[in-house]
């Protein structure tokens, strides 16, 4: 009977008002290694309530891509390919480039996973149903959710970057067609994967000008594109120009620029408000409870994973100036 070898990863993010820090544990067998405090290098985490702000080009351009990856890989096989950029809810955020690799490592997550096809193309197997493993072809712009539980892995044949987001979770270091064949009572069918085209959907947006605090949902139809769910949240699309409503979330929100440029305002202190430019390419990852608004003047278009949470329609410079009715 083939032995399976599984390696584990938990992250453990604790949580304040005022900071975020990850540990990752690696377990294989009887050992055990923890990382604690991850600082990851060119990203712009601070104390407070500041967003982590990551320019996605400027990251990729100081990997050096895996050539011929086959599973089992290791983490120093994939050392220069791979970037962990930050924390983002109880996971971590990933930058990974590759080119030629073959099948990777089947693996699950206890949640939702996200991922963003920068540049290049990838192939996704998934267990989906109680047949054999299903593909999906993911070309650069399109993102897929991957349902939690649903045991994945990937293909390329062409050099690509990918950015997830992922909570570490079990994965099988032999290279097997089913990952039923290893762990038969472990995988189970959960489903096909999520897969968005944001180039296309983009295309069939109009962009909103003159966005103000008060502009209504209705309003706004036509600019904004709700997306298929992820984790316990919502995936948005959106187009405009002018200045958003200030607002806050009971998680992290997750914010891409896709073009244009976007201008983040929060409220990271007892001071005033601090603004962060984002520019096309860039992410910023908004602290749970930090509210802030956006303002844009020549418009763009933005991706965002977020969990809805409270909101100000007035045009204050500083939320904390209004007094928050009970709901």
């Amino acid at each position: 009977m083939a032995r399976s070898y599984i390696a584990r990863f938990h992250s453990i993010v604790a949580q304040s008002r005022c900071h975020k820090s990850v540990s990752v544990v690696f377990e294989f067998g009887d050992h055990r290694h923890q990382i604690v405090d991850l600082q990851w290098a060119g990203v712009k985490r601070m104390e407070g309530m500041m967003p982590t702000i990551i320019d996605l080009n400027a990251e990729a351009a100081k990997l050096t891509a895996s050539l011929g990856l086959t599973s089992p890989a290791t983490l120093a096989k994939r050392k220069g390919s791979m970037a962990r950029l930050g924390a983002y809810r109880d996971g971590i955020l990933l930058l990974g480039m590759s080119a030629g690799t073959g099948a990777g490592h089947w693996e699950v997550h206890a949640e939702d996973e996200l991922v963003h096809i920068l540049n290049g193309t990838r192939i996704l197997e998934v267990v989906c149903d109680d047949g054999p493993p299903r593909s999906f072809e993911l070309r650069a712009g399109m993102i897929a959710v991957i349902p939690r539980g649903a045991w994945h892995r990937f293909h390329s044949d062409d050099l690509g970057t990918v950015m997830s987001a992922v909570l570490p979770g079990d994965h099988i270091d032999l290279a097997v067609d089913d990952p039923r064949t290893v762990e038969p009572g472990k995988v189970t069918a959960s489903g096909p994967p999520n897969i968005v085209d944001l180039s296309a959907e983009a295309a069939k947006l109009s962009m909103f000008l003159g966005l103000t605090p008060q502009t209504t949902r209705a309003e706004r139809k036509g600019s904004v594109a709700q997306l298929p769910p992820y984790r316990d949240g919502l995936l948005l699309l959106g187009k405009s120009a002018g200045t958003s409503h200030w607002e806050t979330h009971p998680e992290d929100e997750l914010v891409h620029v896709l073009d244009g440029t976007r201008t983040l305002e929060i409220v990271c202190d007892d001071g005033p408000p601090k603004s962060f430019e984002l520019r096309a390419g860039m992410i910023a990852v908004v602290p749970q409870g930090a509210w802030h608004r956006v303002h844009s003047a020549g418009g763009g278009t933005t991706f965002s994973a977020t969990l809805p949470g409270e909101h100000i329609d007035l045009d204050v410079d500083d939320p904390r100036k209004v007094e928050l009715k009970p709901a």
